[in-house]
């Protein structure tokens, strides 16, 4: 029980030292953004992107394939920026980008990997998808990445003649 008290008395003498003060709300300042005194408005300096390229064309891929190509990117402002959100166009496609801040000078990534499964065609099926990225504290704030594969399908696949209701003789 003396224990205890050692650490209650200090507390309490500490908090008698200090004071108490009664809450009044006169004492908040007022928090509230105007148009003309707005209260979060971006100061310093901007980042900026530029990419090495934003369309990429695969070429002729056999369906079932997973090919990928990266897409590099330069930080060309006076600020850091960093990459807040990568979104694909579709499930086929799986992104992967620089999570770390890239300071001005620095270079960061976006790597676009497409499963082309199911996607083809005896003649080849031309298949064009896209990645949204968007930055934060760069005057770019968003850039679509594009790329381009005419996915072929495997030996012994159905025709499209025979996808329509005939067969491989028109009938």
């Amino acid at each position: 029980m003396r224990k205890l008290w050692m650490l209650i008395l200090p507390v309490a003498a500490l908090m008698n030292a200090c004071g108490s003060r009664s809450f009044d709300t006169d004492d908040i300042e007022e928090n509230t953004a105007t148009a003309e005194s707005p209260k979060n408005v971006h100061k310093g300096p901007w980042g900026d992107v530029v990419f090495k390229d934003t369309v990429f064309m695969f070429g002729d891929v056999k369906d079932g394939e997973s090919v990928q190509h990266t897409y590099s990117f330069k930080n060309t402002g006076e600020a850091p920026i960093s990459i807040a959100n990568v979104v694909a166009q579709c499930g086929c496609t799986t992104p992967e980008y620089t999570h770390e801040v890239v300071a001005p000078g620095e270079t960061g990534k976006v790597t676009a990997t497409f499963n082309s499964s199911n996607r083809g065609g005896p003649g080849g099926i031309l298949n064009e998808k896209s990645i949204t990225v968007t930055f934060e504290n760069s005057k770019t704030a968003e850039v679509v990445l594009k790329f381009k594969a005419n996915v072929i399908a495997p030996e012994g696949s159905v025709s499209e003649e025979e996808m329509m209701g005939g067969d491989e003789h028109g009938h």
